[in-house]
């Protein structure tokens, strides 16, 4: 948008009207969120079977529900790399998650849009899941790495809409750089918290953010005013997906690896 700018709760001076009307507030598109609350609820209904059936911190029970374990992961169970961002230990990590799942999700859905979410969140989720698998060797779980996707998601689209959003779009962003850089040193410091995870989640939800962003352009709208609309994007979004497919897959691949035939 190089010949207009506006802001989330702004105005816009479009081109060629300046005499006819000064400032005319535009909407930027907004979806309706749906995954969201549907991923809530499964991580609710997920932790509340493993407390029925022996405890979310049974090491036994996580393993059983899915949990990332590189023996089995290693024999074959790769879809452990998917099942682990379902799972929680205990009620404080699931209770954090969901608040942040809740907060960042909305967020993204409303911007990005239902299919562009969901595809976003489950691929960065087994993104921090894969990266984990290769150089962890603990039992671990939790939606961190999907909702560092998201983050990392969001970050992307203030980052290419900087412009647009101006001094909000430039708070925002810098809210969301110290979020991560809290989150990444707090991993640092904390044998408990999976960091690879986390690191392996933001980078995924950074590039498909990036290529799922979407872009928007000044058009005319049903009665003749300025709006936002959605450019298409054409092969971008499909490319980039493809490759993060095909970067998860050698991630697997290379942790079997190193789990088995290095050993040897």
């Amino acid at each position: 948008m190089s010949d207009a700018t506006a802001q989330e709760s702004g105005t816009v001076q479009p081109p060629g009207q300046q005499s006819a009307v000064r400032y005319v507030q535009l909407t930027v598109p907004r979806h309706r969120p749906v995954w969201t609350y549907v991923l809530l609820t499964i991580n609710v209904l997920v932790f509340a079977l493993m407390t029925v059936l022996g405890g979310s911190e049974n090491p036994a029970v996580l393993v059983l529900f899915g949990a990332k374990y590189q023996p089995l992961i290693a024999q074959g169970q790769y879809w452990r790399l998917l099942t682990a961002n379902f799972i929680h230990i205990g009620l404080l990590h699931l209770a954090m998650n969901l608040y942040a799942l809740y907060v960042f999700g909305l967020q993204v859905e409303r911007r990005f849009g239902r299919a562009r979410f969901i595809l976003l969140y489950l691929l960065s989720g087994i993104a921090g899941t894969a990266l984990s698998y290769v150089g962890s060797r603990a039992l671990s779980a939790g939606a961190s790495a999907a909702i560092f996707g998201l983050i990392g998601a969001i970050t992307a689209y203030y980052v290419i809409h900087r412009r647009m959003f101006g001094t909000v779009g430039y708070r925002q962003l810098r809210g969301l750089l110290i979020v991560m850089g809290i989150n990444l040193v707090m991993g640092l410091t904390s044998p408990q918290i999976d960091n690879l995870g986390h690191l392996g989640g933001l980078l995924a939800g950074s590039a498909l953010g990036w290529a799922y962003c979407p872009r928007y352009a000044v058009a005319r709208g049903m009665e003749g005013l300025p709006e936002l609309q959605e450019r298409k994007q054409g092969a971008r979004p499909a490319a980039t997906t493809v490759g993060m497919v095909a970067v998860l897959v050698a991630l697997s691949l290379l942790g079997t690896w190193l789990h088995t035939g290095a050993a040897h």
